[in-house]
């Protein structure tokens, strides 16, 4: 059954481009007969094209999308590279952010391309969910925060990419200690043992105590006393006065931050219904939000920004 296809061309990365051309790309999407491009990016070897597009599938069991990175050359525009990919793949997989391997002729690797995709299927029931849109405006929102670290091209199958985890993002860190060696611990016991063999001497009333001297105990190893100069180790102890209105301040932000308002916007085939239950809310609720601005509950405009909270 025929449907269409929604995509969003987000970013490129790793760039493997042709030195004697100017640093100017675009994608170009192509289903079919049905085609699209998206504006061209210059002077940027991570161009961010942030550029949203449909496009019509006749025979989703058949059809195939293709990719295409190119780079606007003098003697016309060349391919950095290319990629296939079967509509049938992601027609029941909803919402679907993947960075996509662009190979060259040869099969290298020449880029990195991150898209947002949801096929659409003309025999549905209900209209798009938002949450293709959210998913959209959050990668946009991510590749406007700054120029990724340079990663090499990932070599798994495709599949959906997690929206908390970047590649490599988990690290491990160890545990220093620091401990005596056996020579340190013996020399020492024998330094003790030559000091003298009387055992500590309780001070009484009118007797100076003298300064601390370390212990030994039976294993060999040294006891830690109190330092010489009076400074106590540990953690410094914050006053409580202090630590309660630290306590206050952070829970008036985290207070105010869930009380803080979320609006959406709109999109095509968007129901205030379908985008209430996106957000667990109810209808009437959502409704009363915005009844400056909803004439009719039941004509939504894309474009309109809908408060939540």
């Amino acid at each position: 059954m025929a449907g269409k296809l929604c995509v969003s061309v987000i970013e490129a990365r790793n760039l493997q481009a042709d030195d004697f051309a100017e640093k100017n790309f675009y994608v170009k999407l192509r289903v079919g007969s049905n085609e699209v491009k998206t504006d061209v990016v210059k002077g940027s070897l991570q161009p961010k094209f942030l550029k949203d597009c449909r496009l019509s599938v006749p025979l989703p069991e058949t059809d195939i999308l293709r990719i295409e990175l190119l780079q606007v050359g003098p003697r016309g525009d060349l391919v950095v590279g290319s990629d296939d990919l079967r509509i049938l793949t992601i027609t029941s997989r909803g919402t679907i952010v993947h960075w996509f391997q662009l190979r060259t002729a040869g099969r290298d690797v020449s880029a990195e391309l991150c898209l947002v995709l949801r096929y659409l299927s003309a025999g549905a029931h209900r209209p798009m969910s938002p949450t293709y849109a959210i998913a959209a405006r959050q990668a946009k929102e991510r590749a406007l925060e700054g120029p990724p670290a340079p990663q090499t091209p990932s070599t798994s199958a495709f599949r959906d990419l997690p929206s908390a985890a970047a590649p490599g993002g988990t690290s491990t860190s160890g545990r220093l200690t620091a401990a005596s060696s056996p020579a340190d611990q013996q020399g020492s016991s024998a330094t003790a043992a030559a000091a003298g063999t009387r055992g500590p001497m309780a001070a009484g009333p009118g007797m100076a105590r003298g300064p601390p001297r370390q212990q030994v105990s039976s294993t060999g190893s040294r006891r830690p006393g109190r330092p010489s100069d009076g400074s106590r180790s540990g953690p410094t102890q914050v006053p409580l006065p202090l630590a309660v209105l630290g306590g206050m301040v952070v829970g008036a932000l985290v207070y105010l931050w869930k009380k803080r308002p979320v609006y959406y916007e709109v999109q095509e085939d968007d129901t205030l219904c379908h985008i209430a239950s996106c957000f667990k809310k109810r209808v009437e609720d959502v409704y009363q939000k915005n009844k400056a601005l909803l004439k009719n509950p039941s004509r939504l405009y894309p474009g309109d920004r809908l408060r939540i909270r």
